[in-house]
């Protein structure tokens, strides 16, 4: 099998895994068989492996020596300091961004927003294509303040992100209620708003602790 052969596979199969995860098919703790895996998908063993490393990488696997390669368990109480964490640098990044928001700047965000809105609509819903374009929206903000060191940090949040879709990717009626959130942040943008824009953004990811709080159990067990 050629390079660039083993190369599609790999990610043929790390997306196959990692939606599986996502979408909660394999769910945290379960352990998985690379030889079964390889047998399901209809491949060798090397993509699999390569595609498990990867996954090890973002976080979303773990392998404990002597016993096996399992879904990563999640850790509430670092969950929660993560969005803590996301809500602070977050602040911080719009109060930056506010001072030199533009309209090219504010139609991109827009338009972030709109793709979200054309989801909702569909069913099944389609989570996943969803929380890609709810991370591009607060990624952007961070973006506009214009510093590598912070987006560097948020960034190194991305794993709990993916498994923080583990936790919301059940609940449709809430994803609902937070995405109004998002045209408030742009309202109270675009009309240089910067209590409303600071204080939606609070009660946005309040809403994610909290929630994450009240289904904790349910979603991991």
């Amino acid at each position: 099998m050629s390079r660039i052969e083993t190369t599609l596979l790999t990610e043929q199969v790390y997306n196959i895994l990692r939606e599986n995860i996502i979408g909660r098919i394999y769910t945290p703790g379960d352990k998985l068989d690379i030889h079964k895996l390889a047998e399901e998908f209809g491949v060798s063993r090397s993509p699999v492996k390569d595609a498990i490393n990867q996954l090890v990488h973002d976080g979303l696997i773990e392998i404990i020596p002597r016993k096996g390669t399992y879904v990563t368990q999640l850790n509430f109480t670092e969950f929660i300091e993560v969005l803590d964490a996301r809500l602070m640098i977050e602040l911080w990044a719009a109060k930056q961004a506010i001072q030199n928001i533009t309209d090219d700047k504010l139609d991109d965000w827009g338009k972030i927003v709109q793709n979200m809105d054309a989801l909702l609509d569909v069913n099944p819903f389609p989570f996943e294509k969803y929380s890609k374009l709810d991370m591009k929206f607060h990624k952007t903000l961070i973006e506009w303040a214009n510093n590598s060191k912070i987006k560097d940090v948020f960034s190194s949040f991305n794993t709990h992100v993916d498994l923080s879709r583990i936790v919301h990717s059940t609940s449709l009626e809430s994803t609902i209620k937070r995405h109004k959130d998002h045209w408030l942040m742009y309202d109270a943008m675009k009309n240089q708003d910067l209590p409303k824009l600071l204080s939606t953004l609070t009660s946005h990811i309040e809403s994610l602790k909290k929630e994450a709080e009240e289904r904790w159990d349910e979603v991991t067990e």
